[in-house]
């Protein structure tokens, strides 16, 4: 989703775009928009050189994650690889700005109470084993320090996005699940939202005016998920979810699932078990930095919601 949404935005301010695919790829999202199609792999070297190269500035808006419950181990090796092939490809060529999409996990809590959370705050987390929290923070890690010996690197943390182009729904699987009536129950917590074609902005104003070597964290409504919810229900015309569930209850329960899952009916989850983990570095966030620098649009989230809501209906996963 955050892909298409910037490629729109880089063609509509009239930019030549280079969009790097696998080659399985069919990038539904981006069948009407003109843009250069190269494909290769992030495991390829040679085939990111060949993307990168003429490129003056690239962006890295679908760094790895891990589909599934893996060792970290695998997972920061995997992670690790791919970014050591995209930066070493940006050495190699004549880019002049690397923007990388990181995660809002890899901002760490702040230390003194009531405060917000903001790039200041070291990455860490209670949850080690966890594989997507090490291998956003590896990569996260990886491209801060090429950036201190000589990549022209950037790094943009983005709050929690939605809007038009889920096209393999990702934070839009929540629209969907309410808007089906198929969440009962939530997990309550803080939780940052932006509209994902204003996270598209941030990013090519962190192509112009960023610092190499800083984070910006690219957020907006600072809120909580009840209310969040809530939000989304009243621009899908249905009930919000009504019953709070304690986090580690959820936690627990969907460990269980996910062993029985990979065990038992020896098929991946639905919902990898580590994705209830994610959800406890949500926070609120101090988003002054980014917004300073970079004067990117924090428009109003309720837009996105219902450009969401109306995207899916005109591509099937809601009745019209």
């Amino acid at each position: 989703m955050l892909g298409s949404n910037l490629v729109r935005a880089l063609v509509g301010q009239g930019d030549e775009v280079r969009v790097f695919l696998r080659p399985s790829s069919q990038a539904p999202t981006l069948k009407e928009v003109s843009v250069q199609r190269v494909t290769g792999d992030l495991n390829d070297p040679d085939s990111l050189v060949r993307a990168c190269d003429g490129m003056q500035v690239v962006y890295q808006a679908a760094a790895y994650y891990p589909l599934q419950t893996i060792p970290v181990s695998l997972a920061t090796s995997q992670a690790l690889s791919q970014t050591k092939n995209l930066l070493d490809a940006v050495r190699r060529t004549s880019v002049s700005k690397l923007v990388f999409g990181s995660s809002f996990t890899t901002i760490g809590f702040p230390l003194e109470p009531n405060r917000l959370a903001d790039e200041t705050c070291p990455f860490t987390t209670a949850y080690r084993d966890n594989p997507y929290l090490m291998a956003k923070a590896a990569m996260e890690e990886a491209v801060l320090r090429a950036a201190e010996e000589g990549v022209p690197a950037v790094v943009v943390n983005p709050g929690n996005f939605f809007g038009p182009y889920d096209g393999r729904p990702s934070s839009g699987t929540l629209i969907l699940m309410i808007a089906k009536h198929q969440m009962l129950g939530y997990i309550q917590g803080p939780v940052n939202v932006i509209d994902v074609r204003d996270v598209a902005v941030g990013m090519i104003r962190a192509a112009i005016r960023g610092r190499v070597g800083e984070r910006y964290i690219l957020g907006n409504w600072n809120t909580t998920q009840k209310d969040l919810n809530e939000l989304i229900a009243r621009e899908a015309g249905v009930k919000a979810p009504l019953i709070p569930v304690p986090f580690e209850l959820a936690r627990y329960g969907s460990k269980l699932g996910d062993w029985a899952f990979r065990t038992i009916l020896r098929r991946p989850a639905p919902v990898p078990g580590f994705f209830m983990e994610m959800l406890r570095h949500a926070q609120l966030y101090d988003c002054s930095k980014a917004i300073g620098e970079l004067d990117y649009p924090r428009s109003p989230v309720e837009g996105a919601i219902r450009d969401a809501l109306a995207w899916f209906k005109a591509n099937g996963y809601l009745p019209a």
